[in-house]
């Protein structure tokens, strides 16, 4: 087997003479190793972003400023087409959270590259998968082909977005080195007039057409095909970096003990179809989404286990990989109606960092791993040794062997043999190294734990022969600093080419035996808990347990995304570090805390008298071994007052259902023939977007004489877990509960004779919506949503469906867009919300009543709420907050939850599975006067009520970032204008 990784290693040398370019310019170039960015080689660790998911700009900058700190040097952020494009031909990508230019600008000061990729298909799981919506009536043409009607739809999207990126570029001093073309597009058939691979040359062109210049990616969609690779069957359509998407965790939210089993063939696979490439995962698993009806996140213990990240994060490095992004590095929330309809609305994803924006001990394991590969320059050009289990002296462990051929650094990533054991197993491993083939004893790994070991590995003027624990990152300031991590009571031992160790000393629980010979100097340790420092000529080292590691912190002076060793602080002891700086004696940290703790500030400057903590100037306590240290403050005695939501005033929602109605103002359903691949079932068409009515709650109202029909046959669609109801001139006549497996559902409702009318009988029908589907459901985005099909029966002919008319009404103004700045997919048409009783400065007039929805509904209906409420928090304090709701067992009901005319939370409590909705800055008002209104939909005869409404923190942290800005330009209010769509 070595023979031919040997092979395939001397292979990868020769393609590797000089590196590739894309013929435009040399800023970013590639070879079968790394990607090349300003002439240093990098590993480029990225994480997934969608700005769409996060309404509050400033919140993008906490975000990536979080990224930042964890070890990510990039971004992976899809631009949604859906998001910027409300009607065809319309485009806003300047409004408050569809700003572009600010997202790539806080991406640059935040210190990370940016891969772009937009689309015109993204998936993501979000509305449509991000086509434009105005195109789910049919008029895209054949979806992601060479189809001339789908190139002529997309050009102008491409054109626009595509001319914000390229004035972005890393040639341009911007932050974006990569174009990421479609998304996991599968290249079925390798032929030149093929439609994909003619859909796939007009997006190339059209993207040099807008000025992009830097390679083009794409991600292939799992082991599932060849696609787009330079090096496989190039028949046109090739990208210049090959990426493969990979999600192999297998996780069960209720078993934990399934999944963690690692894919083997990674190198296998890059070596085949993309050797004169790096490894590139444009996607890698970072967590998983659950659907309507499942899980939720919080209950899935697995996908937020460290260990998912120290397991197969390593074994990406071990196959070579050197390019990787985490799928989602932070998930956010399908506000409104952005989300498909596979998901609901948190999409937490079990992200690394949470939904809420805190880190988790997942996220804290994913940084111990990405400031590894910011200073390991040798694993940026590495060939595949060997794998297996003939390293070690236990077949119970795994090795992968990587080694640079320049200047021979060899590392070992171990794993089990079975990663997903819980075993503890002990082994000795055998490593070569400059000074021959060395066995290193007593080397533990707990059940799904994976470690990297080194040799030969250089840390500036010192090299470590060999290493058993893992590397978090080396610095080099006045002295070389190393910092090692192990679990607490694991042996370490490590070997430096140094010629005397009769100097040093250990400061802290951990003992070390330190030993000398032949210019080797050996150190063998247990971890203690906490720190240990051993103090050498020239040399620091921070032996850590894993806690401690996850509290460590190495903040960047430059903002360059590519960090040199020079180019860094490290500090101990915080729950995040933003950033750090030295002025005049004082080191000044910008971070956030939530328990008082001590914190250690390495700096390698021996002046240092004071820390300047989020600008609380601290005495600073020097250690005998160079660092100077402090305590800084938390939140866990600060006061978090959150009022009880009280005071509601209520109105109906749904006076729609009686005749005395005025629907003069409604859109008359009159077409016959509809614009969609998918044919009506009846006529007229009653398709929603037919009539620019995209997204939210539709209302339906039919009209029919006569006393002589039994029942009326109903199809609705409106996604996953959607529902309907019909009323009979104010009756309840049925509907569809909704289930969390059916897009589209049917019934056939008796009309009681009791309720028929001889003339003008009104069928009031209301129609939830949960997204439109992205492609891989038969049409995609172009599956119409609303009534399909609706028809009287018995009919008085075989032609008719015995209605003489049927109106429509969906959001305020359809594809007009009337408000900019929640956009185009916040709201649907619900009365409370055409008239907008949902906004800001909305003020409820005498047809109010003070009922709350702690009281509900007593009989079918829909019933708006709305109450105020102030909160006061500290400055200097992060509260991410939320709204939990409850309803009784049993309950069927639909509500939709408004914080300052924001929808964000649809709660189903028969399907579930969500309860809580975290609600974020600039959304919520953390000093100031606060607008919440929920809608409530009885869908059964009994009616339905909550059991509760309130406010509840996730956590507070102490802090010097702004969360308590002045948001008012984010949350325009009520004007009189809301009444011309009643």
């Amino acid at each position: 087997m070595r023979i031919l990784f040997m092979f395939i290693a001397l292979a990868a040398l020769l393609w590797a003479g000089a590196a590739s370019n894309d013929g435009l310019s040399d800023v970013v170039t590639w070879d079968p190793y790394s990607l090349t960015v300003n002439g240093s080689r990098v590993f480029v660790f990225s994480g997934e972003f969608h700005y769409q998911r996060m309404p509050v700009p400033e919140m993008w900058l906490d975000i990536f400023q979080k990224f930042r700190a964890n070890g990510f040097n990039a971004i992976s952020v899809y631009f949604f087409w859906s998001y910027h494009s409300p009607a065809k031909g319309v485009y806003d990508f300047e409004t408050s959270g569809k700003n572009i230019q600010r997202l790539l600008d806080y991406a640059k000061e935040a210190g990370l590259w940016v891969i772009a990729r937009a689309g015109p298909y993204c998936n993501a799981e979000t509305n449509g998968g991000g086509l434009a919506l105005w195109g789910s009536d049919g008029s895209l043409g054949s979806l992601r082909t060479s189809d001339e009607t789908y190139h002529q739809a997309w050009l102008p999207w491409i054109a626009n977005i595509g001319g914000i990126l390229a004035k972005n570029e890393i040639t341009k001093c911007g932050p974006i080195i990569l174009n990421q073309v479609e998304n996991e597009l599968q290249e079925t058939t390798h032929t030149a007039k093929n439609t994909l691979v003619l859909y796939m040359e007009q997006l190339e062109a059209a993207f040099r057409a807008a000025g992009i210049t830097v390679p083009f990616t794409h991600n292939e969609k799992g082991e599932r095909s060849m696609s787009w690779s330079t090096d496989y069957q190039d028949v046109g359509g090739a990208v210049n970096v090959y990426g493969l998407d990979s999600y192999p965790g297998g996780l069960s939210c209720t078993n934990p003990n399934t999944g963690f089993t690692v894919v083997r063939n990674y190198f296998q696979w890059f070596s085949n179809y993309s050797y004169t490439q790096p490894s590139f995962f444009p996607e890698f698993e970072g967590g998983y989404f659950t659907p309507w009806g499942g899980s939720f996140y919080d209950d899935c213990s697995a996908e937020h286990d460290p260990a998912f990240a120290d397991v197969y994060y390593k074994n990406n490095i071990g196959q070579r990989a050197t390019m990787q992004s985490l799928y989602m590095a932070w998930g956010g929330t399908n506000w409104g109606h952005s989300a498909a309809p596979v998901v609901y609305s948190s999409y937490d994803y079990s992200a690394p960092l949470r939904e809420t924006r805190q880190i988790q001990d997942k996220l804290y394991q994913t940084k111990l791993i990405g400031l590894f590969t910011r200073v390991s320059t040798d694993l940026m050009k590495t060939y595949m040794v060997g794998n297996g289990t003939g390293y070690a002296t236990s077949t119970a462990a795994w090795t992968w062997e990587i080694r640079n051929p320049d200047t021979n650094a060899g590392f070992y990533v171990v794993q089990q043999a079975t990663t997903s054991s819980r075993a503890s197993v002990t082994f000795s491993a055998n490593l070569n190294t400059s000074q021959g083939l060395i066995t290193v004893p007593n080397i533990n790994l707990n059940g799904r734990q994976s470690k990297i070991l080194v040799t030969d590995y250089v840390l500036g003027g010192h090299t470590l022969l060999y290493s058993s624990a893992d590397i978090l990152i080396y610095g080099t300031f006045d002295v070389d600093v190393l910092v090692l991590y192990l679990k607490e009571g694991q042996a370490g031992q490590f070997a430096l080419k140094t010629a005397s160790a009769s100097t040093h000393t250990v400061y802290g629980t951990t003992e070390a035996t330190v030993s000398s010979s032949s210019n080797i100097t050996t150190v063998v340790y247990t971890q203690g808990a906490g720190k240990t420092i051993l103090k050498f000529d020239g040399l620091l080292i921070y032996l850590l347990d894993q806690p401690s590691a996850w509290n460590f912190w190495a903040p960047p002076t430059t903002t360059n995304p590519n960090v040199k060793p020079n180019e860094q602080t490290f500090i101990l002891g915080p729950y995040l570090v933003r950033s750090a700086s030295i002025s005049h004696g004082v080191v000044h940290i910008s971070g956030d805390n939530n328990n008082s703790t001590t914190i250690e500030v390495y700096t390698g400057e021996s002046e240092i008298q004071t820390i300047d903590w989020n600008g609380i100037r601290l005495d600073a306590v020097k250690t005998p071994y160079g660092s100077v240290t402090a305590q800084i403050p938390g939140s866990e005695d600060r006061a978090i007052f959150l009022p009880s939501l009280t005071n509601w005033r209520s109105a109906d929602s749904l006076p729609e259902k009686l005749f005395s109605y005025d629907d003069s103002k409604w859109t008359v359903c009159n077409k016959s023939t509809p614009s969609s691949p998918v044919a009506p079932l009846t006529k007229p068409v009653l398709f929603s977007s037919d009539y620019d009515y995209y997204v939210g709650t539709k209302v339906y109202r039919g009209y029919f004489d006569g006393t002589a029909f039994t029942s009326v046959n109903l199809t609705c669609s409106g996604g996953l877990a959607f529902g309907w109801s019909a009323w009979l001139n104010g009756v309840l006549v049925g509907g569809h509960v909704g289930t969390a497996s059916l897009p589209t559902t049917n019934a056939v409702l008796s009309l009681p004779l009791s309720s028929l009318q001889a003339t003008n009988n009104l069928l009031t029908v209301v129609v939830d919506y949960h997204g439109h589907d992205e492609t891989s459901t038969a049409k995609g985005v172009e599956n119409p949503r609303g009534i399909l099909g609706a028809s009287l029966i018995p009919p008085t002919n075989s032609s008719s469906t015995s209605f003489k008319l049927w109106k429509i009404q969906g959001n305020a103004g359809g594809s007009a867009n009337i408000d900019p700045v929640r956009g185009p997919m916040n709201e649907g048409g619900l009365y409370g919300e055409r008239v907008g009783w949902h906004l800001p400065s909305f003020t409820p007039d005498s047809t109010f009543d003070h009922s709350s929805p702690l009281t509900g509904l007593n009989s079918p209906g829909i019933r708006f709420y709305v109450t105020t409420f102030h909160l006061n928090f500290d400055s200097d304090l992060d509260v991410p907050l939320g709204i939990e709701l409850s309803a009784p067992a049993g309950t069927v009901a639909r509500v939709m939850i408004w914080v300052n005319g924001y929808q964000y939370g649809k709660f189903v409590p028969h399907i579930g599975p969500q309860t809580r909705f975290p609600v974020p800055p600039g959304v919520i008002n953390n000093r100031g006067l606060n607008t919440v209104a929920l809608s409530l939909w009885a869908m059964n005869e009994g009616g339905a009520k909550l059991d509760s409404v309130k406010l509840i923190s996730y956590g507070a942290y102490q802090t010097d970032f702004q969360f308590n800005g002045d948001w008012s330009y984010l949350q325009p209010g009520w004007d009189e204008s809301r009444l011309d769509y009643t």
